[in-house]
């Protein structure tokens, strides 16, 4: 790291960012102004980064566009992807933001540039190992959205204390409900509450499961959409523009 004294304030202000391993006459290693530093072979070597005046080409545009609908479409979902990623963040020097990006980054995203659609099926909310259900569904009903599951009565006392975690993400809206602390396994069943604004809303829906210690959890599984039919083919396409 490296400061500089500004003596009229005496005010330190922090420049730019790099690290001197060793104190300050030992190696540098970051990017200092204009300038990267690193190891190679043993020695500490700098190489100048220079500004690109090039038109970006075709799959630099559609990478960038990628990157910034992923990251702007799971901002919206945070709390949920804290649950569902947070996991397998632990002990690692990712975090639950991060790892869903790299996991749907790929997946998510269909079409050609620039237009491109949210490949629904596709999306991964929360990723362990932790078994899912069988026989997953997701209803529209007066209430809101009923979930439900095959639950074998049988099932190990531990699997039966597993809770169900429950997302919809509205299209048409821009906008998700979720439940984080559901139902057991065991019940089979459960609901996600709307508002009166969002009933009968087209959604597409998704559910994992976790451990009641909150130690494991399984990989998302997509239910479907539900009320498609209340939706238009203007709301369905997605609005891709960089400004």
């Amino acid at each position: 790291m490296f400061l500089l004294l500004s003596l009229p304030t005496f005010a330190f202000k922090l420049l730019i960012m790099g690290i001197s391993n060793n104190g300050l006459h030992g190696e540098v290693t970051g990017r200092v102004d204009n300038l990267v530093y690193y190891i190679l072979n043993g020695k500490n070597v700098v190489r100048k980064v220079g500004k690109s005046y090039k038109p970006a080409s075709m799959a630099q545009l559609s990478a960038r566009m990628i990157t910034k609908l992923t990251s702007e479409f799971f901002s919206k979902l945070q709390d949920y992807i804290k649950v569902g990623f947070g996991i397998e963040a632990l002990g690692t020097d990712k975090n639950a933001f991060n790892l869903a990006i790299r996991e749907n980054k790929k997946r998510m995203i269909k079409g050609a540039y620039p237009d491109f659609t949210i490949d629904y099926p596709e999306l991964i909310f929360s990723r362990g190992m932790l078994k899912t259900s069988e026989g997953l569904k997701a209803v529209s009903t007066e209430e809101g959205i009923s979930f439900t599951w095959d639950a074998d009565p049988k099932m190990p006392w531990a699997e039966s204390t597993d809770q169900a975690m429950m997302i919809a993400y509205f299209p048409t809206e821009n906008r998700a409900v979720h439940k984080l602390f559901g139902n057991n396994r065991i019940t089979g069943a459960d609901e996600l509450v709307l508002s009166p604004s969002l009933k009968g809303k087209y959604a597409e829906t998704y559910i994992s499961f976790i451990s009641a210690d909150r130690k494991q959890i399984s990989d998302s599984t997509y239910t479907g959409s539900v009320n498609l039919a209340e939706a238009n083919d203007s709301q369905l396409t997605l609005e891709l523009k960089i400004k």
